[in-house]
């Protein structure tokens, strides 16, 4: 792996030191080449093999530091989730970041987007709040169940965060179609905040994984799958994306210099629970909130919770006491679902999920629980 310094950061620049400590602090040797021009110098320094491949070690190590143009690989990526010596790894969601390291962050939004989500999202700008979620497509376990508006939901989204000047939106796809659909209505609408994509316990899409994969303009969010038994089939599914486009010969022979790049490494983990066996159970799924300690403690992207989806319902406030459970293990950032009160006059009930919709006018209580828990652990109050 080679980084480029920007030019006129030299060899004894203190950001080119940065670089060969942080080198050698993931167990690589390091040499230190300028290359002068007619017009300027430009450094650069080669990370080599030693106690652990270069070929291991992710490139959002150096990309961010300070005085770095690019990384560029030049053997082929072998670089994996597990947190070996590469750090904690942050998530630009517009003007804030998401990361193991950093105060909890609170992203909101209706199940699945209706007609009536721009009313939906200038309430939530109202109050805040500027990380919205919204489902456009919507695998259900019931052929028959309402499966979302689609790409015209996309528009309405798109629409909405756009005139209210929302800074990250949140939204699932299911096919590897559906990332051109996005990317040409989002171009259309000129709309300029990031886009985070979502794969959902559901969804068991190899091809779907690996074009998330082979992109870096929309960061990924995986949530556990619905099966899963460990923290490693969750970690399973986040490899696809981290892979990177590999290329074999007719013999089925790795072709080196057209595989060096790792994939899309924008990711989030989001834990939802898994399927409940325990019939008396008042969770739809089980929570596995442990399952958040052990993904921070052991993986480097950021590790969120969505406690709507195991809770089901807001029946003896069992979503806000799921999140108070869930907080516990520290999570980067949490995924809730909200809608219209229930005697609103103007809109019907959601068409998705609405027993675990926490109301408009409750969401201060999962805001004062975020910033409790902020203030606790980072001596900050949460923005959210």
């Amino acid at each position: 792996m080679i980084v480029q310094m920007e030019i006129g950061v030299d060899a004894e620049n203190p950001h080119t030191q940065r670089v060969v400590q942080l080198a050698d602090s993931c167990g690589l040797r390091t040499e230190v080449k300028t290359t002068k021009g007619t017009g300027a110098a430009v450094t650069e320094v080669y990370l080599l093999d030693d106690r652990v491949r270069a070929c291991t070690v992710p490139e959002h190590v150096f990309r961010p530091l300070a005085g770095v143009s690019y990384v560029r690989r030049v053997t082929p990526s072998a670089v994996s989730l597990t947190a070996n010596g590469s750090g904690t790894h942050h998530v630009r969601l517009g003007p804030v970041a998401v990361g193991n390291d950093l105060p909890c962050q609170l992203i909101v939004g209706p199940c699945t987007v209706d007609r009536h989500i721009g009313v939906l999202v200038a309430a939530l700008k109202e109050q805040g709040f500027d990380l919205i979620r919204g489902g456009c497509w919507k695998p259900r376990s019931n052929p028959h169940s309402f499966p979302g508006f689609g790409k015209k939901a996309v528009r309405w989204l798109l629409e909405a965060a756009q005139i209210h000047d929302v800074s990250a939106v949140f939204t699932e796809v299911i096919d590897e179609t559906h990332l051109d659909d996005i990317r040409r209505i989002r171009d259309e609408l000129g709309f300029e905040g990031t886009i985070v994509l979502w794969v959902g316990a559901r969804t068991e899409n190899q091809i779907l994984l690996r074009k998330l994969g082979r992109q870096r303009e929309f960061p990924v969010m995986l949530k556990n799958p619905i099966g899963a038994h460990s923290v490693a089939d969750w970690a399973e599914r986040a490899a696809f994306v981290l892979a990177g486009e590999t290329h074999f010969d007719d013999n089925g022979a790795l072709i080196a210099d057209q595989s060096l790049s790792q994939g899309n490494d924008q990711i989030l983990l989001c834990a939802r629970g898994v399927k409940e066996d325990d019939a008396e159970s008042r969770y739809r799924f089980d929570p596995r909130h442990h399952w958040i300690s052990t993904a921070r403690e052991k993986y480097w992207p950021p590790v969120g919770v969505d406690p709507s989806h195991s809770a089901g319902t807001m029946v003896d406030d069992l979503v806000l006491k799921n999140l108070e459970a869930a907080l516990v293990h520290k999570p980067a950032f949490v995924m809730v679902e909200t809608y219209f009160d229930a005697n609103n006059p103007l809109v019907a009930q959601p068409l998705c999920d609405g027993q675990q919709a926490i109301p408009l006018s409750r969401l201060g209580e999962v805001q004062a629980l975020i910033a409790a828990h902020n203030e606790r652990y980072f001596s900050v109050a949460a923005q959210p």
